[in-house]
C-alpha cells in the first residue's frame, strides 16, 4: 500500500465536491490525529454511506459488524436507510456485494464494478500518488473548505420544497396526526371568530381534558381527544415542529402502525397520569404522545448502541431541549408528559424487533397489569382536589350560546350531583 492517507484525502475531495457528500469524521477528537477510516454521507444517493478505510479488506471484513453498526447509527441520525459502499486500498481485494454493502479495493487506474462505476465514473482516476503528499493534502483541504463556504452562502438564500419532496421528508404518523390537529384547531378558531367565544372554552366544550366532565358525564373520550386539540396556534406549531423528526426516526424502525399506536396510547396514558393528579386542570395538546415517541426513541438508541455516537446524542439533546420548553406553555401538563414518556419506554421494548422474546413478554405482562390498575383506579376514584363553580357557570352560558341547550341542562344536573 503506497500513500493511503493521500488517496483517502483525494477521495474525500471527490465525493464532497463532485457528488455532494458530507464528511462525518476525519480527525480523532481525542488525539487530533487522522482516523484510520472515515464516513461520507448523502441521504439522496443510492450509496447513502461511504466507508473509506486504510485497512486491508480482510481486516475490514473481520470487523464487519462494527462497520455496519456505525452505518446504522448514521442512518438513524438521518431517519433513513440506504446501501453502504466500503472502500479499501488493498490491491488484492476481491470486489463483491451483499444485501447491504458493496466492497471494493481501490488503487490508481484500477477497474471497479459496473454498479460503482455507473454512479461514480471517475472514481478510479481521482486517486494518484504525488511527490509531495502533504502539499497535495493541504491543497485538497483548501478546495474542500472553499466549496463548503460557497455552498453555505448559497444555502442562505430562500429555498422551497416541492410537495413531493416534503412528503418524502416526513413520516405518515406526522401527516395523519398533523391533519387531525390542524383540522381541530382550525374548527375551533373559526367557531371562535363567529361566536366571539374564547378558544379555551370551546376546547373544553368539545374535548379538552377536564376531570369533572370526564367523571360526571362519563366523557372518557376526553382522554384521547385532548391530545389532538390545541387552543393556540403557537402550541400547535411547537408540537408539529417537535413531532416531525421524532416520528420520522421512530417510524423508520417501527413502521407507521406501531409508531402511530405509540403516539395514540401515550396520549391516553398521559391523560390517565393527569387523572391521578386529582386536580381540575384543563389540559390539551399532543405533547403527551410526543413524549411517548421520545421514550420509544431512547429504547431504539439504547438497543442499537447509538448513544456512543456524538451526532446522535446531539440530535437527541436538541429534541429534548425543545420538549422541555413545551412544559412551560399554558394548558400543558407535566404529568401528561411523564405518563407519555413512561408509556413510550414500555411500548418501545414491546414493539421493537430487537427485544428478547422473554423480555418482551415480561414488558407486555407488566404493561397490561399497570394499565389495568390505572383503568380500575379511574373507575373507582372520582374525587377532585378543587371545584370551580365560576368556570362551570361560564361553560353553561357557552353551551347555551352555541344552542346546545340539552347538553347544558345535562351538564348542570350532573355537576350538581357530582359536587
Amino acid at each position: 500500500m503506497r500513500n493511503a492517507r493521500l488517496w483517502m484525502n483525494q477521495l474525500v475531495r471527490y465525493f464532497i465536491i463532485s457528488h455532494d457528500y458530507a464528511q462525518i469524521s476525519f480527525i480523532n477528537p481525542t488525539t487530533s490525529q487522522p482516523l484510520e477510516s472515515i464516513w461520507l454521507v448523502n441521504p439522496g444517493k443510492d450509496f447513502m454511506a461511504i466507508h473509506i478505510s486504510c485497512d486491508t479488506q480482510a481486516a475490514t471484513l473481520s470487523r464487519e459488524t462494527q462497520m455496519k453498526n456505525e452505518a446504522y447509527s448514521i442512518f438513524n441520525a438521518f431517519g433513513k436507510q440506504g446501501r453502504i459502499l466500503d472502500i479499501s486500498f488493498d490491491e488484492n481485494a476481491r470486489n463483491f456485494s451483499d444485501e447491504e454493502v458493496t466492497y471494493i479495493g481501490l488503487y490508481p487506474q484500477c477497474e471497479v464494478t459496473e454498479s460503482v462505476k455507473k454512479r461514480f465514473p471517475e472514481i478510479s482516476t481521482v486517486i494518484y500518488d504525488a511527490e509531495e503528499p502533504e502539499k497535495e493534502i493541504k491543497k485538497n483541504n483548501d478546495e474542500i473548505k472553499n466549496f463548503l463556504l460557497n455552498k453555505m452562502k448559497k444555502s442562505r438564500s430562500p429555498s422551497f420544497h416541492t410537495p413531493a419532496e416534503f412528503l418524502e421528508s416526513v413520516s405518515k404518523t406526522y401527516i395523519v396526526a398533523g391533519i387531525i390537529c390542524v383540522i381541530v384547531w382550525a374548527a375551533l378558531y373559526i367557531v371562535s371568530v363567529i361566536t366571539k367565544i374564547n378558544t379555551t372554552y370551546l376546547g373544553l366544550t368539545f374535548g379538552a381534558y377536564f376531570k369533572p366532565y370526564i367523571t360526571a358525564l362519563n366523557q372518557w373520550y376526553r382522554l384521547v381527544t385532548c391530545g389532538f386539540m390545541h387552543v393556540s396556534m403557537f402550541h400547535l406549531l411547537a408540537n408539529m415542529i417537535a413531532l416531525r423528526p421524532l416520528s420520522k426516526a421512530v417510524e423508520n424502525q417501527f413502521g407507521f402502525i406501531k409508531t402511530f399506536a405509540t403516539l395514540f396510547i401515550s396520549i391516553i396514558i398521559g391523560s390517565l397520569f393527569v387523572y391521578f393528579g386529582n386536580s381540575n386542570e384543563i389540559s390539551v395538546g399532543l405533547s403527551g404522545g410526543i413524549y411517548g415517541l421520545i421514550g420509544a426513541l431512547i429504547v431504539i438508541l439504547f438497543q442499537e448502541g447509538l448513544f456512543k455516537v456524538p451526532a446522535v446524542r446531539q440530535r437527541l439533546m436538541s429534541i429534548l431541549y425543545l420538549n422541555i420548553i413545551l412544559n412551560f406553555l399554558p394548558n400543558v401538563s407535566f404529568l401528561a408528559h411523564l405518563g407519555g414518556f413512561i408509556s413510550g419506554i414500555f411500548l418501545g421494548f414491546i414493539f421493537s424487533k430487537k427485544t428478547d422474546r422473554t423480555l418482551k413478554i415480561n414488558f407486555t405482562v407488566a404493561w397490561v397489569i399497570i394499565v389495568g390498575f390505572m383503568i380500575g383506579y379511574c373507575i373507582l376514584n372520582h374525587s377532585v382536589s378543587a371545584v370551580y363553580p365560576d368556570l362551570d357557570a361560564r361553560m353553561i352560558r357557552v353551551l347555551r350560546k352555541l344552542n346546545l341547550n340539552s347538553y347544558a341542562d345535562r351538564l348542570l344536573a350532573m355537576l350538581r350531583k357530582y359536587y
